[in-house]
């Protein structure tokens, strides 16, 4: 899961300011902040707690991570 996450992250990193378009490259950029904190969050909650205590805590990253991601100025 770990490598899925990282490798969704670069990919939405790597599509950003592929396009001519500015609309559409700051879309790109929004989505890859939102993938990325998403990655991020979900990996630092893989670290904590057991069991499905783990589980919670990797979704809970991921959406806290996702929501921070949305602060990227390509967003606004």
């Amino acid at each position: 899961m770990r490598a899925t996450l990282v490798l969704l992250a670069l990919a939405a990193f790597a599509a950003a300011g592929c396009t001519q378009n500015p609309q559409t490259n700051r879309e790109l950029q929004c989505a890859g902040g939102v993938l990325g904190g998403a990655a991020v969050g979900g990996l630092l909650g893989n670290q904590i707690g057991g069991g499905s205590g783990k589980q919670i805590a990797t979704a809970v990253g991921a959406g806290t991570g996702a929501a921070i991601g949305t602060q990227n100025p390509a967003c606004k």
